[in-house]
């Protein structure tokens, strides 16, 4: 029985640090601006391609606190990206605020996500971290023709 227990105990233990192990983030960028460095990831493993649009699961990091939604302080936020390769366009949803860099606290609030009919796309301008976005993550899937990275 003793040896059942504690198998079983082992089992749930395995199982539950799968669940809790942290998103590999890969760094795509980082702002120029030394007062507030701001650092721009992607989940590799969250990178798919649905009717011409690639979605990606994204985070955005802080060196100084930011005030958001209810005047909150956040340090970091991760949230869906959906990019139209073929039109440069960007859109965003599901925002999730932390209070730590590395996005591992509990949440301090949370949008809702919304389906990517209903998300307004917008063109990024040149030389910005959307575009750094855009051109990292279309070169990387091959549904870009633009190669600019």
């Amino acid at each position: 029985m003793k040896k059942r227990i504690r198998k079983t105990l082992l089992a749930m233990l395995a199982f539950a640090s799968l669940g809790a192990q942290a998103t590999e983030w890969k760094l795509i960028t980082t702002s120029s601006d030394l007062s507030k460095i701001t650092y721009w990831y992607v989940d590799p493993s969250s990178i798919v391609v649905q009717s011409n649009v690639l979605q990606a699961r994204l985070r955005t990091a802080w060196s100084a606190v930011q005030y958001g939604p209810n005047n909150t302080g956040y340090q970091s936020t991760t949230y869906v990206n959906y990019i139209d390769c073929e039109r440069r366009t960007i859109a965003f949803t599901g925002n999730t605020y932390f209070s730590d860099m590395e996005s591992t606290s509990e949440p301090v609030y949370q949008e809702d996500a919304k389906p990517v009919q209903a998300l307004r796309f917008s063109a990024v301008r040149p030389g910005t971290p959307g575009e750094i976005r855009i051109n990292y993550l279309c070169q990387s899937h091959g549904t870009s023709s633009n190669k600019l990275i």
